[in-house]
This record gives C-alpha cells, structure tokens and sequence, in this order.
C-alpha cells in the first residue's frame, strides 16, 4: 500500500497554492488593465489636446479603452 502523505516526496517542491496562484493571476489581469487603462487616457489627452477640448474627457478614452479590452478578452 502506498502512503502519499509522505513529506519529502520529489516533485513537490514547486507546487503553489490556490492563494499564491489566485493572488498571482489577480496581480497579473490588474496590471494588463492598467496598462490598457493608461494607454487609452494618454491617447485620448493627446486627442483633446489636438482639439481643444477639455481634458477631462480623456478619461472618457480610458474607459472605452479598457470596455473593449475587457469585451475582446471575454470573447
């Protein structure tokens, strides 16, 4: 009979746990959104900026920006 509950057994080492493995993907989406984020408001500043426009309104860019981000990846 086999007993797997064995410390020392090679191989399980490397092995994460749900939380490091939940807080790693949590760290991971969050920085590829703000990423996205900042893209789009710095693209949309230099749009207003262009035009004349307030620039309050490039949040606007953000915002869109991250929708269609979040909408693309979903699909």
């Amino acid at each position: 009979m086999d007993n797997d509950d064995r410390p020392g057994k090679p191989g399980d080492g490397n092995r994460q746990g749900f939380l490091t493995t939940l807080l790693q993907g949590m760290i991971r989406d969050t920085l590829g959104m703000w990423i996205v984020v900042l893209f789009g408001v710095s693209v949309g500043a230099v749009i207003c900026l262009y035009y004349g426009v307030p620039l309050v309104f490039s949040l606007l860019g953000g915002v869109l920006v991250l929708a269609v981000y979040v909408a693309w990846d979903r699909l």
